[in-house]
């Protein structure tokens, strides 16, 4: 199976498990939360060498997802 590139997509609109694209590495979401006022994301994932980061996304912002394929 490949990975691939299913475009870009509004941080508002990811769930729990995508994939997604963090400064050029592909990583999985672990979970999504915004701020009271719903104007910033915080999205915790993994990458491959089983680390856990934060990052910080405003709503307006864009992610490349990424989906397998056969």
């Amino acid at each position: 199976m490949d990975l691939v590139s299913a475009g870009q997509f509004k941080v508002s609109e990811l769930i729990d498990g995508d994939l997604i694209s963090i400064d050029g590495e592909v990583v999985t979401i672990i979970s999504i939360a915004d701020d009271p006022t719903g104007d910033i994301f915080f999205i915790k994932h993994e990458n491959d060498f089983g680390e856990i980061e934060i990052a910080e996304y405003h709503y307006h912002d864009s992610v490349e997802l990424f989906v397998f394929s056969e």
